[in-house]
C-alpha cells in the first residue's frame, strides 16, 4: 500500500523527469477557461488521499473555472465542479493538457 502512496505524492516519487516537474506551475496561477492536466501533488498523504479521493492524481486534466491565488479556484474534473482553498491549490502542479 505504501508504494501506491509514493507513487501519488510529490514530482519526485510519479516518474516525471524533473525537467517536467519544474515547468509545472501551480493550479493557483492558471488562467481560467483551461484545460489542464496534473503533473504532480506536491503534498503529504493525507492531502493526496483526498485529492484522490475526489478525483484529482497525476495525469487527470481538468479545467480552470475560476481561479486566483488567495482566492478558492474552481475546476472541473471528472464532470463535476470542485473548490479548492487556495493553499490546496499552490500544492497542485499542472501543465498544458
Amino acid at each position: 500500500m505504501l508504494n501506491l502512496w509514493n507513487g501519488i505524492c510529490g514530482c519526485a516519487n510519479t516518474g516525471m523527469k524533473t525537467s517536467d516537474c519544474s515547468s509545472a506551475l501551480p493550479l493557483c496561477n492558471a488562467r481560467s477557461g483551461r484545460r489542464l492536466k496534473v503533473a504532480c501533488i506536491e503534498g503529504g498523504r493525507r492531502l493526496c488521499a483526498r485529492m484522490a479521493s475526489m478525483g484529482i492524481y497525476p495525469g487527470v486534466e481538468m479545467e480552470v473555472l475560476c481561479s486566483g491565488c488567495g482566492s478558492p479556484c474552481l475546476v472541473r474534473v471528472h464532470g463535476g465542479t470542485l473548490s479548492l482553498g487556495a493553499g490546496v491549490s499552490e500544492k497542485i502542479m499542472v501543465t498544458s493538457a
